[in-house]
């Protein structure tokens, strides 16, 4: 009997110190990020045996261990990765940038402006007025305070999984050489967009508008995310042409720096968190040598791609599939009508302005991933319902606009990456010899 009672009693010692590990474990965000990790690789390298963008593994395993399924990372560890993202946000914007040499955007700087205005404001408009013959169908209230702010929300475009796919399958090509520049002005016409339609819209319900609030805060956004990106790239460039001799590991640890620096700055001061990294990459890259180019590239990635690999598995840990179930019909058709928005935009303005066939023909499609900048879009709607005194009576808005895009937000992360990877191999774009990030 002493001996059974021993035995008993040392199991169950023993299994409260795994208990107690196991909890601590669960907490820590050290061991949450080699979660992110080691499972984005698992999930990279599974996806990939069937042709699918690497990125969209991260996503879905980050689905799978998130909070939503196995819930191995609990709400407030995906909550604690802040800083991941915020870093991974800035390395994106930073990529962008060193695409954008302006000798190269001589051909298609007009088409690219062109293009990126048209499909903007088609998928605007068409969203809108979808929503209003909804709601109005079925005899809801606050019809235009919905359609306005679901149109401009949208217009956004993710430029983070439109960006791996590039780099995964280093696509080059027309439509490559049009959508990197166009996902980039995308962002700047987004928060302009936005800002005025929120305006408009919360002010049917709570008053007049402010002319300053609408257009003068996006402005000054824009403003202060090109001239502080414009000045650190600046110093970054004189650093880098300084000390060309330098190895590589200098060089890298350089615009790291900095870029963390501009990431810093931005927040702040409120700045854009792409457009002022993206700043910072444009600057450089239209600084040095050409020949030069490839190890500002080379560095850099080397540093980012765990982040960024984290990023997209953070970001699919962070999407509800609970939410599905709760998009109802309007969710529906924000979701369509988005799609035929950018698609129908990007064609007929494509073809107007003469560009390649391939871009007429798969550009459009290659717009349809959406993520951190309408998710952002949609939290700040709902703030806004929550904290002005004057709309607290139409809180549920702002709560259904959140719903609406969050779940969306699912779809398009899932499927839009696999969409924006055919579109592309469609084009005739991707390197054949190359099927991953690695």
């Amino acid at each position: 009997m002493f001996l059974l009672s021993s035995g008993t009693e040392e199991a169950g010692g023993l299994w409260h110190w795994f208990a107690t590990v196991g909890e601590h474990l669960y907490e820590n965000p050290i061991f949450g990020v080699s979660i992110l990790i080691i499972f984005g690789l698992l999930g990279g390298k599974l996806i990939s045996l069937i042709k699918f963008p690497r990125v969209t593994g991260y996503i879905l395993i980050g689905i799978l261990i998130g909070p939503s399924v196995l819930k191995l990372l609990s709400h407030e560890m995906v909550e604690a990765f802040t800083v991941i993202r915020q870093v991974a946000i800035g390395f994106i914007g930073y990529t962008i940038g060193l695409e954008l040499r302006f000798s190269k955007l001589k051909k298609t700087g007009k088409q690219v402006t062109i293009i990126t205005f048209a499909q903007a404001l088609t998928t605007a408009i068409l969203v809108c007025l979808a929503t209003v013959a909804y709601l109005t169908l079925t005899g809801r209230d606050h019809v235009w305070t919905y359609a306005l702010i679901l149109g401009a929300i949208a217009t956004a475009t993710a430029p983070g999984p439109i960006v791996a796919v590039v780099k995964s399958y280093r696509t080059k090509g027309p439509v490559t050489d049009v959508l990197l520049p166009l996902v980039a002005l995308d962002d700047a016409i987004g928060i302009m967009l936005f800002a005025v339609m929120l305006s408009l819209g919360t002010s049917l319900l709570s008053g007049p508008i402010s002319i300053g609030h609408m257009l003068l805060d996006p402005a000054l956004e824009i403003f202060l995310s090109i001239g502080i990106g414009a000045a650190i790239g600046a110093v970054v460039t004189l650093i880098a042409k300084r000390f060309n001799r330098e190895s590589d590991n200098f060089l890298m640890m350089v615009i790291i720096g900095f870029v963390f620096f501009g990431i810093g700055i931005g927040q702040a001061v409120h700045a854009s968190a792409i457009l002022l990294p993206m700043t910072i990459g444009i600057f450089l890259t239209n600084s040095i040598d050409e020949k030069y180019e490839h190890r500002l590239t080379q560095t850099t990635d080397l540093f980012s791609a765990p982040i960024l690999l984290a990023f997209f598995t953070i970001a699919g840990a962070e999407l509800q599939l609970s939410l599905l179930a709760q998009i109802g019909v309007l969710g529906v058709i924000y979701l369509l009508v988005r799609v035929i928005g950018k698609v129908s935009g990007a064609f007929v303005s494509a073809h107007a302005v003469r560009a390649p066939k391939t871009v007429v023909k798969y550009l459009g499609f290659t717009l349809i991933p959406q993520a951190g900048v309408a998710i952002d879009m949609a939290l700040t709607t709902q703030l806004r319902f929550e904290t002005t005194a004057a709309l607290e009576p139409f809180i549920e808005i702002g709560a259904v606009i959140m719903t609406i895009v969050l779940a969306a937000t699912v779809i398009y992360e899932v499927f839009g990456l696999i969409v924006v990877k055919t579109a592309l191999s469609k084009a005739g774009e991707i390197d054949a010899a190359v099927g991953d990030w690695d």
